[in-house]
């Protein structure tokens, strides 16, 4: 079934234990805002910062910002280190 097919309730029960699923692998995840796990997912694509920024509708400067913030709670240095750790995801 894809969300398609799904009404607005079923969308949001598939998407919440998805997130229950990966908070049981990585429970530091948990301590992002919600603005750091939307830029937390589009770090683990191939879309440059700029990119990200311009379709989060946010400056680069901010994308920045939030990345260095999430680098700091998830305990990596970097990008590449998120995805080395986050591979599963």
């Amino acid at each position: 079934m894809s969300f398609d097919d799904m009404n607005y309730f079923e969308c949001l029960t598939l998407v919440n234990q998805k997130y229950k699923i990966i908070l049981e692998k990585h429970p530091e995840i948990e301590g992002l805002s919600a603005r750091e796990l939307e830029v937390f997912g589009h770090l683990l694509s191939a879309k440059s910062l700029q990119e990200i920024a311009d379709e989060l509708f946010i400056t680069y400067s901010s994308v920045h910002f939030h990345c260095k913030n999430i680098y700091r709670k998830l305990g990596v240095s970097n990008r590449k280190h998120i995805l080395i750790k986050y591979k599963d995801l």
